[in-house]
């Protein structure tokens, strides 16, 4: 049964992933064009640095790659005029955090680990759907003074 539910897990990851990029990509101009570069560059580099690393201890390369992700997601929030950047910057700083706090406790679970470092990827490509939506409606809106 886990096998299953970690199939399930995998197969939603990568239809919103497809689902949030394609969206940025067609709806979030510039920066959602940007974002679903350096995010799909990204989310590349983990599948090799999940292999390289084990959930039992901080898994560093992954940590780098999800450092390099948070830094290009805050210097996109700094220079966009939308709002959905800081929420996806704000969901990729979690992640980080989740590395940080093994490395200053290393018996942490790894289930929790494993967890808590790749969870957050959901609300941020949530995020990054429904603010971009957000973002074009007030845009919208701002065009048609009452």
């Amino acid at each position: 049964m886990p096998a299953a539910s970690s199939l399930l897990m995998t197969l939603f990851f990568w239809l919103l992933t497809l689902f949030g990029c394609v969206y940025a990509v067609l709806f979030g101009g510039r920066e959602g064009r940007w974002f679903t570069g350096v995010f799909l560059g990204c989310v590349l580099l983990t599948i090799p640095a999940q292999l390289v690393g084990s959930w039992h201890a901080t898994q560093v390369w992954l940590m780098l790659v999800d450092t390099l992700l948070l830094g290009c997601l805050i210097w996109l929030m700094l220079r966009s005029g939308c709002y959905w950047p800081i929420w996806a910057a704000g969901c990729q700083l979690l992640t980080v955090l989740t590395h940080v706090v093994t490395l200053m406790l290393p018996h942490f679970t790894d289930l929790i680990y494993a967890g808590l470092s790749t969870v957050w990827v959901i609300p941020l490509m949530l995020f990054t759907i429904i603010g971009i939506e957000l973002d074009r409606k007030a845009s919208h809106d701002r065009a048609y003074p009452a």
